[in-house]
């Protein structure tokens, strides 16, 4: 099974560029599903015959309340098959690794391996970020859109980048890093955010980093480490503003502060005030718009248009979404993709589950001195990423939801491997009184 994961992180971080760029099969690019599917099969056998004592209770109360939440959704809007069917499999495709470490065990070897693999295709990044910027650029491409590593999109990119740095700076706090290769790898691994002018970055990045280093200090260590953090956000913040300056200023006539800094250019950004029909919409509207259709019908508000209602689909014209054309211009956030096919509730739950995996990955970090804790400690960074850009970018379609997944599970049946391993606490005797004597003499 080991094996598989390792296939899978593979498949997950290069297969869709290979199969895009035409140095694989079309076919390939369907691997990371199929190995998902496999995972699954190992998973419900696995499960059943150890009751999935290391998934938390409360999970199976999230996951069975987004069940009904879909089908819901689904009788709501009355909904045709092929939508309905291309939705579950978006969705549901990565779901299986969520239970994956909760029926094998993945040991620190296990996860050793995991996570420089994970790191190695991180640093794969670099080289062909830059070379996808040179190679636009004399093209006389000037937009960073193109800069998509083998992740197929410069934002997801950028979150996937950020996750990692949080991960090493996990390794840094439990001393399995030194300061000078940790410095080292998280600059490096940040330069494509600095070429594929992702705006958000310079707020997830420094969010992700601060987040781990509070969250993964001890208190005695928690002004020097914040110091340490502080320094860091700001040699980044030094390499990235003037490589985004050089890149937008032909095009904009201003760098990246002046655009948060101009009065209005920022709120134009976010908020176009676009309606039903418009080309384009900002990020607020693509919340505020889809939220005022969804109010029309109570129904609709609770459990959205239904799963997959509001997607495209590459299996062909009769999986497309009935509200797909429609409300296009909307599908700018996973956020504003979750409200609009699983409704209000179904965006609550997915945020909860973000929360519920982060007080997880609080627990394991305070609990486990091994490589498991480190990674805790740079998982609860991540997930403050991933939450904040739930808001600003669709991931859930991406190789990278596969590790999303994964990793998320892994924090997870840590979590209650290390408290069905704790040894009871010993039950005190209590010294009985005369009077109790007296009631159960013979």
């Amino acid at each position: 099974m080991q094996t598989l994961i390792l296939m899978l992180i593979v498949a997950a971080l290069t297969f869709d560029y290979l199969a895009e760029k035409g140095l694989a099969p079309g076919m390939l690019a369907y691997m990371q599903e199929l190995l998902s599917l496999v995972a699954a099969i190992y998973v419900v056998a696995a499960g059943v015959r150890d009751r999935f004592r290391f998934v938390r209770a409360e999970y199976w109360v999230l996951f069975g309340a987004l069940a009904f939440v879909v089908a819901a959704g689904a009788v709501v809007n009355n909904m045709d098959s092929g939508p309905l069917f291309a939705g579950m499999r978006t969705y549901l495709r990565a779901l299986p690794l969520f239970f994956l470490p909760a029926v094998f065990l993945i040991d620190d070897r296990r996860l050793r391996q995991q996570l420089l693999l994970v790191l190695a295709l991180a640093l794969v990044q670099v080289p062909l970020a830059v070379y996808q910027r040179m190679t636009m650029w004399a093209k006389g491409h000037i937009s960073g859109d193109w800069v998509i590593g083998t992740i197929m999109n410069s934002g997801v990119l950028s979150i996937f980048l950020i996750c990692v740095a949080c991960v090493l700076t996990g390794m840094y706090l439990r001393n399995r890093l030194r300061f000078l290769p940790y410095a080292v790898l998280v600059l490096l691994i940040l330069i494509p955010t600095t070429v594929n002018e992702t705006k958000a970055t310079i707020f997830l990045a420094p969010l992700g980093l601060l987040v781990t280093f509070l969250a993964g200090s001890d208190p005695g260590k928690r002004a020097r480490n914040t110091t340490i953090a502080v320094l860091v956000i700001a040699a980044f913040a030094a390499i990235f503003i003037p490589i985004y300056d050089y890149y937008v200023k032909p095009r904009w006539g201003y760098g990246i502060v002046d655009f948060f800094m101009m009065e209005g250019r920022l709120e134009g950004y976010l908020k176009k005030d676009a309606t039903i029909g418009s080309e384009e919409a900002g990020r607020i509207d693509a919340l505020v718009v889809p939220l005022r259709e969804l109010a029309r019908d109570p129904g609709q508000l609770a459990f959205g248009f239904g799963i997959g209602n509001v997607s495209d689909s590459a299996l062909g014209e009769q999986f497309v979404g009935e509200h797909f054309r429609r409300l296009a211009p909307f599908r700018i956030s996973q956020a504003s993709v979750l409200l609009m096919e699983t409704g209000v509730l179904g965006l609550a739950l997915m945020l909860l589950f973000c929360w519920m995996v982060f007080r997880d990955a609080w627990v394991v970090g305070r609990r486990d001195t091994g490589l498991h804790g480190a990674l805790a400690i740079g998982w609860m960074g991540g997930m403050a990423v991933i939450f904040a850009a739930t808001f600003y970018k669709q991931m859930a379609t991406y190789g990278v939801a596969f590790l999303f997944w994964l990793f998320c599970g892994i924090v997870a049946a840590r979590r209650m491997r290390l408290a069905l391993s704790a040894p009871e606490p010993a039950r005190v005797q209590r010294p009985r009184t005369a009077s109790a004597r007296f009631r159960t003499a013979p």
